[in-house]
């Protein structure tokens, strides 16, 4: 139930931050439409989707009854964190940007909804993290010194840079060339500054104890296996699809793409495609296809840089460089 709010509230965040870009009035006083405000919002709404997702699907992996083991409880917990952290992250960086400039929403009906709509969700951001650090206490390690000192550390240096960062830059430098350059430049920075304060703050709420000894994979697995118990007059499809995948002539191109042998090229695929996917969905059909590009480019590397960084604190997918992508035990289930 608690992974169900948690992926609820990555939802109400993503309406939140739609309605302060997309309603006229609202995004006419919001300050954090410009990057790397917008960057950072932009990589934290898709990451609280992304993490709220996969506690969702652990949640609901069949287990036997009261048979959680300490690795499912704490990525479970860790999950939960991350996904409030990366909308804390972002209403962050969202008031950095209201209190740099005040007097463009200070004083209006629409800058105070849009302080008023901030603080509610921040308020319920808060409340989460103290439902979730209250239910789960008992089952996480103890942060070292160092993780406060260097989450710190990164939040400062996060707030510096974009309480400081060029006002305006985008009026000196047109679409394409050095502005295209400087415009990736920001998205990036933004980029990193949300993942690393993610990051470096869910080690310290949720620190690790042992190495994850399964993987989101193992948990996709186990679904797909009661899937397929369940999946009556289908089953013979999924045999054969099985079967495919198996075969002499594919398996090695499903080897190439297992992430457990370390192999990103599949993710990097995955971002390019979402790239491209939120570049349409933004309307810059008609732009220039540079900036098609841009987006997709920045969406791959923030797949990759996302991946890197969350693979072993989320158990995304553990190092194994003997399995395969895909093995079929004895009763012909396929398990990655």
């Amino acid at each position: 139930m608690q992974a169900c709010l948690i992926l609820a509230l990555a939802v109400v965040f993503y309406l939140f931050w739609q309605l302060c870009k997309q309603q006229p009035a609202l995004a006419q006083a919001a300050t954090f439409t410009e990057d790397p405000y917008d960057a950072v919002g932009s990589f934290g709404t898709q990451l609280a989707l992304l993490i709220g997702f996969i506690g969702v699907v652990r949640a609901f992996r069949p287990t036997p009854p009261n048979k959680l083991t300490d690795n499912q409880q704490l990525l479970l917990v860790r999950g939960m964190y991350f996904t409030c952290l990366s909308i804390a992250v972002t209403l962050g960086a969202d008031v950095v940007a209201m209190l740099r400039y005040p007097g463009v929403w200070f004083g209006m009906p629409a800058g105070f909804a849009l302080a008023a709509l901030v603080g509610g969700m921040t308020l319920l951001d808060l409340l989460m993290v103290w439902q979730v650090h209250r239910s789960a206490r008992t089952s996480l390690g103890q942060a070292q010194p160092q993780g406060w000192v260097r989450a710190i550390g990164i939040s400062l240096a996060g707030i510096i840079i974009c309480a400081l960062y060029p006002q305006n830059w985008r009026a000196g430098f047109p679409v394409g060339g050095l502005g295209t350059v400087f415009i990736f430049f920001t998205v990036l920075l933004g980029m990193v500054l949300c993942f690393l304060s993610v990051w470096a703050w869910g080690m310290v709420l949720a620190p690790t104890r042992e190495p994850a000894s399964e993987d989101f994979l193992d948990d996709l697995a186990v679904l797909y296996t009661r899937l397929k118990t369940h999946a009556g007059p289908f089953r013979g499809a999924l045999a054969q699809v099985e079967k495919l995948l198996c075969s002499s002539w594919l398996r090695p191109i499903v080897n190439w793409f297992n992430p457990r042998q370390g192999r990103w090229y599949g993710i990097a695929l995955i971002g390019l495609a979402v790239g491209v996917f939120l570049a349409l969905g933004e309307g810059h059909l008609h732009l220039r296809l540079g900036l098609v590009e841009v987006f997709a480019i920045v969406e791959g590397i923030a797949v990759v840089l996302g991946f890197a960084i969350f693979e072993q604190p989320l158990g995304l997918a553990r190092r194994d460089a003997q399995k395969t992508a895909v093995s079929v035990q004895s009763e012909g289930e396929a398990v990655p």
